[in-house]
């Protein structure tokens, strides 16, 4: 138990070392670790890998989110979304942006853990579980 939180100690000072000036994981400032990390023995660097991994990936899904749209107007949806979320987080939120034609209307976007949905899809389950 000790030997985890130790890694994950390590893990953590190193994602702060990874951080830019924006707060976002600098990929040179990765490569740059794990070059480092080659160096020293398997067993000592898998457990501050695996936890470094984890909290990388914690950190980019904080300002990236994954934006699936019904319409074909991606673009102008997704710039203006966009602007509307740093806003809202106060931070640069960038979105990776999609067509789902599953959605039938609307848009479904994920930031983090967090999920937010407003389709006919979801509001047709919504009234069919509410009529049941």
């Amino acid at each position: 138990m000790a030997k985890n939180a130790k890694s994950l100690k390590v893990a953590k000072s190193l994602l702060l070392a990874s951080i830019d000036g924006e707060g976002r994981v600098d990929e040179q400032k990765i490569k740059e670790i794990l070059n480092e990390l080659k160096n020293q023995p398997r067993s000592k660097t898998l457990p501050v890998l695996k936890n470094l991994l984890s909290l990388v990936r914690q950190k980019i899904n904080s300002y990236e989110g994954q934006l699936e749209i019904a319409s074909s107007n991606i673009e102008n949806i997704s710039d203006t979304l966009s602007i509307n979320l740093s806003d809202t987080f106060n931070r640069k939120i960038d979105l990776l942006a999609s067509t789902n034609n599953s959605l039938l209307s609307g848009f479904r976007l994920r930031i983090g853990d967090n999920v937010y949905e407003d389709s006919l899809r979801q509001r047709i389950n919504s009234l069919q579980k509410a009529l049941t």
